[in-house]
C-alpha cells in the first residue's frame, strides 16, 4: 500500500510520445516516397525528439540533449551507409537520414553552447553581486 501512495496522483501511466514516433516515421517515409526531402527530414527530426522524450519520461536518461546528439551521430552513420550502397531508393533515403542526423547533432551542439553561455553569464552576475564592500 505504501508504494501506491508514493506515486503522483496526476500520473496516468500513459505517454504522449508514441504517436509522435509513429508520425515521425510515417512522415519520413512519405517524404521519401513523394520526393519531398524537407518532409522526410522533418519526420526524422520528430522521430529523434520523440524517442528522446520517451527516454526522458521513463527515467532512463537525465540529459536529453546528449541523447539527441548521439541519435544524430547514429543517423549520420546510417545515412552514409545507405548513400554508399548507391542503389535506387536508398540514396534519397540515405541523404535525408544524414541531413536529419546533421541537423540533430548541430542543434544539440548549439543548445549545449547556449546553456554554457547562460551558465557563465549567471555565474558572472552572481559573483559581482556577492562581493562585499567595506
Amino acid at each position: 500500500m505504501g508504494e501506491t501512495s508514493d506515486l503522483d496522483s496526476s500520473f496516468t501511466g500513459t505517454s504522449a510520445w508514441p504517436p509522435f514516433v509513429a508520425m515521425g516515421l510515417a512522415l519520413s517515409e512519405a517524404g521519401v516516397f513523394l520526393g519531398v526531402r524537407p518532409v522526410s527530414v522533418a519526420g526524422l527530426l520528430l522521430f529523434v525528439g520523440s524517442v528522446t522524450g520517451i527516454l526522458m519520461d521513463s527515467g532512463y536518461i537525465s540529459r536529453p540533449i546528449r541523447v539527441a546528439g548521439i541519435q544524430g551521430i547514429a543517423l549520420i552513420g546510417v545515412g552514409i551507409i545507405l548513400v554508399l550502397q548507391n542503389q535506387t531508393g536508398t540514396t534519397v533515403r540515405g541523404q535525408s537520414i544524414a541531413i536529419a542526423g546533421a541537423l540533430s547533432l548541430l542543434s544539440a551542439l548549439l543548445w549545449i553552447g547556449f546553456v554554457r553561455t547562460q551558465t557563465q553569464d549567471s555565474r558572472e552576475t552572481s559573483e559581482s553581486t556577492d562581493t562585499t564592500s567595506d
